[in-house]
């Protein structure tokens, strides 16, 4: 059910894509740097490597100043939290990568001509049609500067390429998208009809063959196993998303999470009595209710961990300054 997950194994030229390929426009803003060092803990282990208190002698009391901003971060995020997060987001992509190599997605990127590049900006826009997401105004002056900023927002939300995000990130990027669809006079996504839906399949089979990403297709055996390798990955998915929540909590999401997925794919077989719509009504609002909760504790953990990380950058500036030099890049 997790739409994070579902959305990052189905490919791209979906609705959910759009905002994907805006944030990646490059037509008018160069794409900046963004360095692998980002997360939590790498942050953490570069600077414990940067600025190890031996390197640059610092004294006792400085020494005891640099291990409470550490304290301090793993007790915002928690240490053993922090490492398993970590690790799951490892498996998840060694999961992706299986996966990939079960449908013949794993070699290189295809270079494509200047003629498929056209053809495939051509489907995209008959696709951005069908679901009525085509731009009908074009930003200038400050509401264009705030789009770009939106854009690189976007890029680096998404960054690294198919990372799960996390309920505080899907929080900020549903609000990214509903201002960038404001600047940019965007309606859509509308839900298809079932003809229209055949179409947008149509063409997003069309994009595979340009691209060279057509999944092959699977045995009997091979549809099982990747089958439970997209089981795999969305439970590794469910825990990114409810980092915060408490076990019971975490619990509960699993099962109403399992439950809308047995009715979901239920109503696919046959309609859904009134009883069972009403399940799947209330079984998504507690599905929301419980990733709210969990987007409001992870905003508050990394606002917490930004006036820490903006109080080590200021001691150690200070350092630099006394030493004549700066100890401390401002690209981490």
């Amino acid at each position: 059910m997790l739409t994070s997950t579902n959305s990052l194994i189905s490919g791209s030229g979906t609705a959910g894509s759009y905002f994907s390929n805006i944030s990646n426009d490059s037509s008018k803003t160069e794409t900046p740097h963004i360095s692998k060092d980002l997360s939590r803990g790498q942050i953490r282990r570069q600077l414990q490597m940067q600025f190890a208190s031996q390197s640059f002698g610092l004294t006792s009391d400085e020494q005891q100043q640099v291990g409470s901003y550490f304290s301090q971060i793993n007790n915002i995020y928690g240490v053993n939290d922090s490492a398993m997060r970590a690790g799951q987001e490892k498996k998840f992509g060694e999961l992706k990568s299986q996966l990939d190599d079960l449908y013949g997605l794993s070699g290189e990127p295809k270079k494509l001509t200047d003629e498929e590049k056209t053809k495939l900006d051509d489907i995209q826009t008959k696709l951005d049609e069908l679901y009525d997401i085509l731009p009908t105004k074009d930003p200038q002056g400050a509401d264009r500067n705030r789009a770009e900023s939106l854009k690189w927002e976007l890029r680096k939300l998404y960054y690294p390429e198919g990372k799960v995000l996390t309920s505080a990130e899907k929080k900020m990027e549903t609000s990214i998208q509903a201002e960038l669809k404001e600047l940019f006079g965007i309606e859509g996504p509308k839900t298809l009809t079932s003809e229209e839906q055949v179409t947008a399949d149509d063409l997003r089979k069309q994009m595979d063959e340009i691209l060279g990403t057509t999944k092959k297709e699977l045995t009997d055996e091979e549809k099982i196993k990747a089958d439970g390798i997209i089981k795999e990955m969305e439970e590794i998915a469910g825990k990114l998303v409810t980092h915060g929540l408490s076990n019971i909590e975490k619990t509960l999401y699993f099962r109403f999470d399992e439950r809308a997925d047995e009715l979901n794919k239920l109503s696919k077989e046959r309609p859904l009595t009134e009883k069972e719509q009403e399940e799947l009504k209330k079984t998504n609002t507690n599905i929301n209710t419980l990733l709210d909760k969990a987007a409001k504790i992870q905003e508050q953990q990394d606002a917490q961990a930004k006036q820490v990380h903006s109080q080590m950058n200021g001691f150690f500036s200070q350092m630099g300054y006394k030493g004549g030099g700066s100890l401390l890049s401002t690209r981490v």
